[in-house]
């Protein structure tokens, strides 16, 4: 005589399936002042919450091409890259890390690579900064995923 497994596998699927759609994300649910605001407003309730201080309004915004020549102030996030135009050896520079740590970056040249970390500020000034191949990079503000970089000659 041949016995079968129980049959429950089906009321434990069922019960997988009601705790898992307990789990389910919440429809985002619009304010009305939302319905009424420029597009303006909407994009700055829509933006992200700051974890830390607002940081300052970068000189250069997020016009990367503006670091070509090693001399800007741009918001970056980790991922980001840009040409440089050589001066320094440095052909490519790449944002390779921002994080509640600070903020990693790398440089790359014909035979070259250089890296460098900068902790976060700590508020007061002068802000960290490290030289690389002749031109200084400064960690001027961390918020979250983002970073106020400041590259000078």
């Amino acid at each position: 005589m041949s016995t079968s497994p129980p049959r429950s596998t089906p009321a434990l699927a069922a019960a997988a399936v009601l705790l898992l759609g307990g789990c389910a994300a919440t429809p985002t649910v619009r304010d009305p002042v939302e319905a009424d605001a420029s597009p303006s407003d909407q994009d700055a309730r829509s933006s992200p919450p700051h974890t830390g201080p607002v940081p300052p309004e970068a000189a250069d915004g997020t016009d990367l091409e503006a670091c070509a020549d090693a001399d800007c102030e741009v918001l970056v996030e980790e991922g980001d890259e840009f040409a440089m135009d050589g001066t320094y050896g440095v052909d490519r520079f790449v944002v390779d890390a921002v994080d509640e740590e600070g903020l990693s970056v790398s440089g790359h040249g014909a035979g070259v690579m250089l890296s460098g970390h900068l902790p976060p500020p700590d508020g007061e000034e002068p802000h960290h900064s490290f030289v690389m191949n002749g031109f200084t990079i400064v960690l001027v503000a961390l918020d979250g995923s983002g970073a106020l970089m400041r590259l000078s000659p």
